[in-house]
């Protein structure tokens, strides 16, 4: 099989589709997670005493959680197939990585299976998050 037919059986197998579409489905759908964010910190800010701080703390946890709770029963997936990348930008991403991680190696233990793999795709993100934090706060630093 040379390169031309390859690249015919791929374009019959694989739907072509309208990144326009795409980037505006994306944008709105990021844009309704960020506003349910706005009301689960106004809810939390509103219901319990806590600072602004602790409140986008605590709704990074509830979107980490309710990310992970629909990885496990099997319904991010489809919500990404419409959502795009309006679900996988914020936290509800990383949670999906850690989580479809620990699933695949759930049956060879909690160590050898879960406890080495959960960072598989994650440890990446932690790892530049972690260095560019340094890097950005460092110049920060300096020009402030």
């Amino acid at each position: 099989m040379n390169n031309q037919e390859y690249d015919d059986l791929v374009k019959s197998i694989v739907k072509n589709e309208n990144p326009l579409k795409n980037i505006l489905i994306a944008f709105f759908s990021g844009g309704c997670v960020g506003l349910l964010t706005e009301l689960i910190i106004n809810i939390l800010l509103k219901t319990f005493s806590i600072t602004l701080n602790q409140a986008y703390f605590y709704s990074f946890a509830i979107w980490v959680f309710i990310g992970s709770l629909l990885t496990g029963l099997g319904f991010f997936d489809n919500l990404l197939s419409i959502c795009k990348c309006g679900l996988i930008v914020p936290s509800t991403g990383f949670a999906n990585s850690m989580t479809s991680s620990a699933m695949d190696t759930r049956f060879e233990g909690f160590i050898k299976g879960i406890g080495s793999s959960i960072f598989k795709l994650t440890g990446s993100i932690i790892l530049y998050g972690i260095i560019f934090g340094i890097i950005f706060g460092f110049v920060r630093g300096v020009l402030l």
